[in-house]
């Protein structure tokens, strides 16, 4: 009986590990998030990561996933964003185009 219980407990805490492996999908941007597929396929981000020092990208793609061209008003203001070279690449990724 004490052997079944043991079994039970190991087994318990091995299947709650495991759900808990399994919470996050999706590997980590530039910006230290992702999208959870899980969760209607929200945006959000896990840690904090520096500053993107490419000051001067063509286009960049906020923590919100709004690409941002220097028409911007956002541009220059944005801290944590993933540089592109084009819009194209940018909305290609997933991102939406600043509406001016």
């Amino acid at each position: 009986m004490r052997l079944c219980k043991s079994l039970l407990g190991s087994s318990l805490l091995a299947l709650l590990a495991s759900s808990a492996v399994s919470a996050h999908e999706g590997r980590l941007d530039a910006n230290g998030c992702h999208y959870d597929r899980g969760n209607g396929n929200r945006y959000h981000c896990h840690k904090e990561v520096p500053p993107n020092p490419e000051r001067n990208a063509t286009v960049k793609k906020s923590r919100e996933n709004i690409c941002h061209d220097a028409g911007s008003p956002n541009y220059s203001k944005l801290q944590y964003f993933v540089s592109y070279k084009s819009m194209k690449q940018c909305t290609s990724s997933g991102g939406r185009p600043y509406k001016h």
